[in-house]
């Protein structure tokens, strides 16, 4: 009996011990797969990152080349040289002015220039030395670039065996109609160069760019450019499970703006397949979309967890020894009290995991946190706007069933026009979050204006013990611009100069005056036709800047304040924005008296549009219209409702975008109008828009936004979007727009 109690004991503590190294290791392997996921989840956040960044990046290159292109076609001079190309034959001016261009930019990647005529006959071409490979100009289809009147991106097209080119149109306008065009070529294998390759070895292991038709353009491996994932995968891989995540992934790529996926790669056999993470981003340029994909080996995004495991495994084993050796020393001791401490130990060692997770987790909050601060600044205009829509329109509603005899008429227009200051709020808050970099946004605009709009507040903000000293005059001068653009730029001016003298105080002195083209300083050059400039001087009485700090104030990112206090992009952007209207800044500066910011914008002979009177709109009798109404927000979607029933027309209204389409495609022909939110759940307004004009290409379509972002923009010139209309709607604006879209 003796033997087998000893036995039993021994079976006992043997199962103890097996029991106590299964639990640590099923601890040591949930630690170790969390930790690979963690890992594996940052490398996508940080992939996406990337894509979003080459995206963003080439979206900003090509809209440049195009705006470039625009300010030369827009050159009265060069159009008059055009001109004479027509009249006398002579090609030899439009020739210099392409030629000086070109050389004083001195452009990477763009590697060839055509000016065609209104045939899309070639008048002229400039080669960009060196250029990489001749190749079969058929492909350009410059005829058909130029009979389709449109200026934008052009299509893909092959210059040799792993490198592709990509054409940009500029329409040339005169008053009697276009007179040609001109089409530049873009060196991708270059742009690559300039903005990818620097990524690749030190952020991923690639970066792959696909166009519309999926064919890639840009590659590390040149075999791959050409490769087209939506044709060219073999019917036996299509089949392979293996590869069902990489098909997926390329199936959601046009359905996502940007996404990210684990899944094994197919290379044409020119690498072994292997397992890949990647984060891909949709660049979209003039309707014209691109995919931007950053990837990287499983095996080489977890390469720091695989570096450690060697000494994770032997700082486990060690652990592990003295846990038994423990284990076994104290029960023969003290069997009770061996209990109590491996339970203790056991307890600390999870405690200690779970800590680390806990850690983890509050990191990974914050994190989000963060996101959402930013998301949030960025749609409080959108939400705003959609609060104001039904306090605004009801408001007039109950004013129209009340009548102006009403006793509680006055109430009401009290509240309205409350709501009006609400809405000039917003519409000051908006130019610091709207992204207006297209020159498709600027017009005629008093300058006047945009400087009392910018000292109201300028007043607001400086504070008591700083002295303002306007010097303003009507100076009737106009310019071609965006006056939100110039509002910025006031205001940044106005802001540096009086937080230089914030400590001991001072005088803010502003003033404005029209000058002939002979007075514009020699260092800026000819005025090129232009006969006048309008000049502001922005003088603060402050700390005064050095020589060394006056060459490099316009740098990005340079900045003599605190970290704390700016970023070094404010003198960066203001240059950036006068130089696309055309204008020039002159800085002077002495230490301790402080310095001037002036400004010079050519002044345009094009008046001011202004603003129609609005129409009372009456009701009247008409055959039933039936509108198709999509806002996620039910109040907007109630108010607006309620009104249009009111004025005869049959709304149908969805909070949700996927059921308004389901709607649609149910009946596509029932549908006179579309009124759409830019800003919804699932995707966006415009994205909805697209799949119903692939339906019913001849859907009128109003688009209504609290922010209109580039895409829009760019979905209304290319006649997707029929009208914009911006939040807190118009009632009467947006009668009048169903009446001249519904049929």
């Amino acid at each position: 009996m003796k033997l087998n109690k000893k036995a039993m004991k021994r079976i006992v503590i043997a199962a103890l011990l097996t029991i106590l190294l299964f639990i640590l290791a099923y601890a040591v392997y949930t630690t170790y797969d969390a930790y690979t996921q963690l890992v594996v989840e940052q490398q996508q956040e940080h992939l996406l990152v990337i894509s979003r960044a080459v995206s963003q990046n080439i979206d900003l290159f090509l809209s440049e080349q195009l705006r470039d292109v625009e300010i030369l076609v827009r050159t009265p001079g060069f159009i008059q040289e055009l001109q004479k190309y027509y009249d006398y034959g002579n090609v030899e001016g439009v020739k210099e002015y392409i030629l000086s261009y070109m050389l004083a930019l001195h452009y990477q990647g763009l590697s060839r220039i055509y000016l065609l005529d209104r045939n899309g006959q070639e008048v002229f071409r400039y080669n960009q030395y060196p250029f990489l490979e001749e190749f079969d100009e058929d492909m350009l289809e410059l005829e058909a670039l130029t009979r389709r009147g449109q200026t934008g991106m052009g299509a893909t097209f092959e210059i040799v065996a792993g490198n592709y080119g990509v054409t940009l149109v500029n329409m040339v306008y005169a008053g009697d109609g276009d007179l040609g065009a001109v089409v530049s070529v873009v060196d991708l294998e270059s742009m690559y160069e300039q903005f990818i390759m620097p990524l690749d070895t030190r952020d991923s292991d690639y970066i792959m760019i696909k166009d519309e038709a999926g064919t890639v353009i840009m590659h590390q491996n040149k075999e791959m450019i050409g490769f087209n994932y939506r044709l060219g995968i073999p019917e036996d891989l299509k089949s392979d499970m293996r590869y069902a995540d990489m098909l997926r992934m390329v199936a959601r790529q046009y359905e996502y703006e940007e996404g990210t996926a684990i899944y094994r790669a197919y290379s044409k056999g020119t690498a072994a397949p292997v397992d890949e993470i990647t984060a891909y981003t949709r660049m979209n340029l003039g309707g014209t979309s691109w995919f931007v994909s950053a990837v990287m080996p499983v095996e080489k995004a977890l390469q720091p967890v695989n570096e450690n495991l060697e000494r994770f495994a032997l700082l486990v084993t060690v652990i592990l020894v003295i846990l038994i050796v423990g284990f076994v020393t104290i029960y023969v001791l003290q069997k009770n009290r061996q209990r109590l401490k491996l339970q203790t130990r056991y307890l600390q060692e999870i405690n200690h995991t779970l800590e680390e997770l806990h850690q983890s987790r509050e990191q990974v909050r914050h994190y989000q946190k963060l996101q959402t601060i930013g998301a949030l600044a960025g749609g409080i205009a959108h939400e705003f706007n959609n609060l104001l829509t039904p306090i605004m329109g009801y408001c007039e509603f109950l004013k129209e069933q009340m009548g102006i005899r009403s006793k509680y008429y006055e109430d009401l227009d009290e509240i309205h026009k409350a709501g009006a200051r609400a809405k000039e709020i917003v519409e000051q808050i908006l130019p610091f979050s709207r992204r207006e970099s297209d020159e498709a946004a600027y017009s005629s605009v008093s300058l006047d204006a945009v400087i009392r709009d910018a000292l109201k507040m300028v007043r607001m903000i400086i504070p008591s013990s700083i002295r303002m000293d306007e010097h303003i005059h009507q100076t009737g001068a106009n310019v071609y611009g965006s006056a939100t653009q110039l509002n910025q730029v006031l205001l940044n001016l106005c802001t540096n100069a009086y937080q230089s003298m914030e400590r001991e105080g001072g005088t803010l002195t502003i003033s404005n005056e029209v000058i002939e083209s002979d007075q514009l300083p020699e260092k800026f050059g000819s005025a090129n036709g232009i006969e006048a400039y309008a000049k502001i001087v922005i003088t603060d009485t402050g700390c005064g800047m050095s020589g060394e700090v006056m060459e490099k104030i316009f740098d990005p990112f340079f900045t003599t304040k605190d970290v704390s206090m700016g970023t070094g992009l404010g003198l960066s952007l203001v240059q950036s924005i006068l130089t696309n209207h055309s204008g020039f800044i002159e800085v002077k500066s002495d230490i301790g008296k402080g310095s001037s910011f002036i400004i010079y914008l050519p002044v345009t002979d094009t008046p001011v549009a202004i603003e129609r009177p609005k129409q009372v709109s009456i009701l009247v009798e008409r055959e039933p219209i039936h509108l198709l109404l999509v806002d996620d927000e039910i109040k907007v979607v109630n108010y607006l409702k309620k009104r249009l029933k009111r004025y005869g027309y049959q709304v149908y209204a969805y909070t949700d975008a996927e059921e308004a389409l389901a709607a649609f495609n149910q009946s596509p022909d029932k549908w006179d109008l579309l009124i759409v939110d830019y800003t919804m759940p699932k995707y966006k307004g415009t994205v909805l828009v697209q799949r119903m004009k692939k339906v019913c290409p001849s859907l009128p379509v109003i688009l209504i936004t609290g922010l209109v972002e580039k895409d829009a923009i760019q979905m209304k010139q290319a006649k997707l979007l029929d009208q914009i209309l911006i939040k807190p709607l118009e009632f009467d604006e947006l009668l009048q727009s169903i009446n001249q879209l519904a049929k």
